[in-house]
């Protein structure tokens, strides 16, 4: 443990001096460009607040030794917040952003599906009677299997419970969940977290579609933007692995789980729009947006049409 934190204090050392304190004026541009989509009309007067520039922090506990970043809160319309981060290196490209509320999204720059309701991870008692994270993987799904039985497929509720909660407990009670002790501060009350695979997702929710005899074919493959982008097009939710920063502490990074809902292109950049099951706000409806280079795979849900 100790090399390792060695080596990432190191590194971040390192990237540090490689980042360009000019980009940081980059940021002021990147919130005009956004607020300037037809969606985001009404936040045209935000502004950017706490500009700094961020590391990884450097004794995490499992590292992903992302590069530093300059961050800032969005200050909008009646109080509303939101966040946007973009590289400290390069040209200053946007790498993230959020605009707390809820807007509908489309036009030729891109479009999110309607409908696919937000969870977010909440504590469930352990073995050893401690509260335990629910994890990102069972409750991002549950997100998305609520979206189809909410329309075409309402038997896949189940008959276990009506609650989003019933939901993720049952698809989390199949899966082989790892649990990772918080001493890096992810949670208020440093609870343990909760993993899972992607893979291990797919073979649950293949076995679900036969259970509940749902004619949907399920697949798992490589992230790629132009198949996400046919998906969503298709009013096709995806479930999304990523190295991410958690958006309310970008000092923190971590693998995750998210429901991909939407695409976009800002900055000359492609965005993935995301429901992310740990980003408190003060809207369910909130996406958000992700650069595409940030997700490693792409768990896809097409139901089998007639012929």
């Amino acid at each position: 443990m100790e090399i390792r934190i060695s080596f990432s204090f190191l590194i971040a050392s390192i990237q540090l001096v490689d980042a360009k304190p000019k980009l940081g004026e980059r940021g002021p541009l990147i919130l005009k460009e956004i607020v300037s989509q037809p969606w985001a009309a009404s936040w045209k007067s935000a502004t950017l607040k706490n500009v700094r520039l961020i590391s990884e922090k450097p004794d995490l506990c499992q590292p992903l030794n992302l590069p530093p970043v300059w961050s800032a809160l969005i200050s909008g319309p009646d109080g509303a917040s939101g966040h946007l981060i973009w590289d400290s290196v390069g040209e200053g490209k946007l790498v993230e952003f959020s605009l707390d509320g809820k807007f509908q999204v489309k036009g030729v720059s891109g479009r999110v599906i309607s409908g696919v309701p937000s969870f977010q991870q909440f504590p469930i008692m352990g073995e050893d009677l401690k509260p335990v994270a629910s994890g990102c993987v069972p409750t991002a799904a549950a997100s998305v299997v609520s979206y189809w039985a909410s329309g075409r497929f309402p038997s896949w509720r189940g008959h276990e419970g009506k609650t989003p909660k019933d939901l993720v407990l049952r698809l989390r009670s199949k899966l082989n969940m790892t649990l990772f002790p918080d001493v890096d501060g992810f949670t208020p009350n440093r609870m343990a977290l909760a993993g899972a695979y992607p893979s291990e997702l797919l073979e649950v929710l293949k076995a679900e579609t036969v259970a509940y005899d749902l004619p949907i074919q399920i697949g798992l493959g490589r992230f790629s933007f132009p198949l996400f982008k046919k998906e969503i097009d298709k009013s096709r939710p995806a479930l999304l692995s990523c190295m991410v920063r958690v958006a309310h502490k970008p000092h923190l990074s971590w693998p995750h789980e998210v429901a991909g809902v939407g695409y976009y292109e800002i900055d000359n950049v492609n965005l993935v729009g995301v429901i992310d099951n740990f980003f408190p706000t003060d809207h369910k409806e909130t996406i958000r947006w992700i650069r595409q280079d940030a997700f490693r795979s792409i768990l896809i849900l097409r139901p089998l049409e007639k012929e």
